[in-house]
This record gives structure tokens, C-alpha cells and sequence, in this order.
């Protein structure tokens, strides 16, 4: 191996704007335990610790792939020919930022003590150490199931594994959501969420609190034995699994990443038909640009896991208000000029005919909304039927608002200027 097959990856050029949109997320949260855990006792704050690390498992089994693979440096790596252990540090570099957020937001609960900053230094010191340990091994056993994705997704897509499961289906007339291929993702994402939040619940059912971090220690043992027993090979590991999901999370039409198709003409069929090929055009931009299922179901879980923890009705009241900005905002990039050409929507119909066909695009959500509000009042007292109405005529206003802000300033604009 040459000698430049050691050296660090060069980090690519990331603008300012984008530093700041991954990180205040990340800020928004820590914030937030710091005000749950400000002054909190130490059974206290064990509770919120686990609450967290049950929350972790579901993030990475979600988002590790999604930060893995494709692997934008693959060129890059293919001309230093780096070697299996260089390729599973390339790994951890990827999901460092989630591991040092997550140290950030144990020290928070651990030592987020305003009322007695001093005491109790034994049980915050043993609490972060057992944060720790919990949380790394999420992100390992998270690394080890993805990481060989790649192989498992091959033996099925060639009926090695399932055919049996796929041969009986087929006899009664049913057909699989997705291909074959695509059960190994499904199986890691319930294994990854399962596995680490029963972790924390057989910690939890363990007394002595220095005992209630075995499970944790075990945890972490059996997810780093793994990945050492992958060592020697990861480098064909990292390949295949990049090659499938290259492939899955590509559109062949583009040759541009995409997790999914986007929705398809009949998708939209509750738009009238005057303004659904407009629509459908915003829409199909839209989730080339951003994946908004993903996003929203982010936002829903998020919304449903303060409720839980029992905060101020002003903090989840205040995710509302985030949750429907998020939704319209991230809209926009629909709108560029290079995407959205003013004088070809102008040539397709009217500026007001915009406003209401870009109306419908940013109501898309807005059942989901209301669902999500909905859910929370049916199965939690702190939100009342009042609130989920208001709450969705809320979203309707600011989805108009929006609308017509963006056919402002390009169809308008356009108009205005050359007709």
C-alpha cells in the first residue's frame, strides 16, 4: 500500500449556511435538555438518560445509512486504495458529529445542575460513563448492521435467503412493497431500534446501580467484537454495501442521488385537475431536493417524544410552530430559478393560478399534521381538539402565505418586468 493511502481524506469545502443548518438542530435539542435536566435529581436524571439513549437507537437506525452510503468520497478513496482499517476510521469520521452532539447532550443531563452544581459528583460521574458507553455501542452495533448490508441484500436479491417466504406469497396472490433486496435495510432498521432500546429497558430493570451497566458494557462487547471480526475483510464490505445503495438511493434517469422515486402523477389525485400538473411539477422538484416524508416523520416523532417527557406545553407548543415553518420553508428550493423558470410556469397559466397550485403543494403535510396533533390529543390529556383545529388552520394560513410570497417574487416579478 503506498504511503499516501495513510494520510487523512481531504475535507471538502462546506458553506457557511450548511455548518449552521446541521448544527442548530443538534443546539435546539441540547438546549432543550438543559432546561429539562436544570434541576432535576440524580433518579431523575438516570430517567432522562434513558429516555435519550431509547431515542438515539431509533436516530441511528434511521440516519446511519443515509450517512454512509453512497459515500461521496468514493473516487477519492478508490484512487488511495485505503486499506480495511483506514476504511472503517473513514466510517467513524462519518458519524463523529452525531457521537460528539450526543457527549454534548449527556454532559447537559449529567451535569446541567443549576440548583446544586456541586453535589452529587459521584452518581453525574457514573451516569455520563454509563451515557457513554450506552451511546457508543448504539452507534457501533448501528455501523456493524449497515456496514454489512451489502452482501445480505445480494443473497436475497438472488433468492439465496426468503425465496421461500416470496415462492408462498406468490401462491396467495400477494405481492412484496419492495424487492427483495430491500428486507436486510428493513431488518437492520427494527434490529438496530429494538436491540438498543431493550438495552435500556434491562438496564433499567436492574437495581444496584453499578450492576444496571452491564447491559451496556455487553451491549458495546458484542458490537465491537463484531466489527473486529469484520476487520480484516471491511474493505469488501464497504464496497458492496456502497455499491447497493448506490444503486437504491440513485435515480437511474438522473444519475443523482435520490432515497426514492419521487410521487408520481396519480399520487397528487386530490388536487383539482386545473392546477395538478403544476403541482405535480413543484412536488417532483421538491423530493429530488429534499426527502420531506423522512423530515416529517422526524418532526412528528420529535413533537410526540416531548409530550411524552412531560415538558411545558409552550416547548412542544413551540415545535409546533417550528414544525409548520419547517414544512412551508423548506418548500423554497422548489422555487429556483433553474428549476422553477418563470417564464415557463407563466407560459403554462396565470401568476394566481400559481399561488393556488403552489397552495395545494404546501397543504401536501397538512393531514399529517393534523394527524400527528391529533394522535397526541387522543392519548395524552395536554393537548385538547380546539388545539388540533387551530393548530391546522394555522398550517393552512402560513401554506397560503407562503405561496403566494414565492409566486411574488418570481411569477409577479416576471410578469411585472417583460409582459
Amino acid at each position: 500500500m503506498s504511503s499516501i493511502s495513510t494520510h487523512k481524506i481531504p475535507k471538502k469545502y462546506v458553506t457557511p449556511a450548511r455548518r449552521v443548518m446541521a448544527v442548530v438542530p443538534g443546539l435546539v435539542l441540547i438546549l432543550a435538555l438543559g432546561w429539562l435536566s436544570h434541576d432535576l435529581s440524580p433518579n431523575e436524571r438516570v430517567v432522562l438518560l434513558r429516555y435519550m439513549a431509547m431515542a438515539f437507537a431509533g436516530v441511528m437506525a434511521f440516519v446511519t445509512p443515509h450517512l454512509l452510503f453512497p459515500d461521496t468520497d468514493k473516487t477519492l478513496i478508490l484512487q488511495l486504495n485505503l486499506s480495511p482499517r483506514h476504511l472503517f476510521l473513514h466510517h467513524l469520521v462519518k458519524l463523529r458529529p452525531l457521537w460528539i452532539f450526543a457527549t454534548a447532550a449527556l454532559l447537559v443531563i449529567a451535569f446541567g445542575d443549576v440548583s446544586n452544581p456541586a453535589g452529587y459528583v459521584t452518581e453525574k460521574l457514573q451516569l455520563f460513563g454509563t451515557g457513554i458507553i450506552a451511546l457508543s455501542a448504539i452507534i457501533l452495533y448501528a455501523l456493524y448492521r449497515f456496514v454489512t448490508i451489502g452482501e445480505l441484500s445480494q443473497r436475497w436479491n438472488e433468492g439465496k435467503i426468503g425465496r421461500k417466504m416470496f415462492t408462498s406469497m406468490e401462491k396467495i396472490g400477494k405481492s412484496t412493497p419492495v424487492g427483495a433486496g430491500m428486507y436486510p435495510t428493513f431488518i437492520s432498521t427494527i434490529l438496530v431500534t429494538f436491540v438498543g432500546m431493550m438495552s435500556v429497558v434491562i438496564a433499567a430493570a436492574i437495581p444496584h446501580p453499578v450492576l444496571s451497566i452491564t447491559p451496556f458494557v455487553l451491549f458495546a462487547g458484542y458490537a465491537g467484537l463484531q466489527l473486529y471480526h469484520q476487520g480484516s475483510h471491511y474493505d469488501r464490505l464497504y464496497y458492496q454495501s456502497d455499491a447497493f445503495y448506490d444503486e437504491l438511493f440513485t435515480n437511474p434517469s438522473t444519475g443523482m442521488r435520490d432515497s426514492r422515486e419521487p410521487a408520481g402523477y396519480e399520487a397528487i389525485y386530490w388536487v383539482p385537475q386545473r392546477w395538478r400538473p403544476a403541482a405535480w411539477s413543484q412536488i417532483i422538484q421538491l423530493d429530488r431536493k429534499r426527502p420531506m416524508g423522512r423530515i416529517i416523520a422526524l418532526l412528528s416523532f420529535t413533537y410526540w417524544l416531548l409530550i411524552w417527557l412531560g415538558v411545558p406545553e409552550a416547548w412542544f407548543s413551540g415545535w409546533l410552530v417550528f414544525w409548520v415553518f419547517s414544512k412551508n420553508m423548506l418548500a423554497w428550493p422548489a422555487s429556483d430559478s433553474r428549476i422553477s423558470p418563470p417564464v415557463f410556469h407563466w407560459w403554462m397559466m396565470p401568476p394566481h393560478d400559481w399561488v393556488i397550485a403552489r397552495f395545494f403543494m404546501q397543504i401536501r403535510w397538512t393531514l399529517t399534521l393534523f394527524l400527528t396533533i391529533g394522535i397526541a390529543a387522543v392519548m395524552s390529556g395536554a393537548v385538547a381538539w380546539t388545539e388540533v383545529f387551530a393548530w391546522t388552520l394555522f398550517d393552512l394560513v402560513i401554506s397560503a402565505g407562503t405561496a403566494w410570497m414565492i409566486t411574488r417574487s418570481n411569477e409577479y416579478v416576471f410578469q411585472k418586468k417583460f409582459i
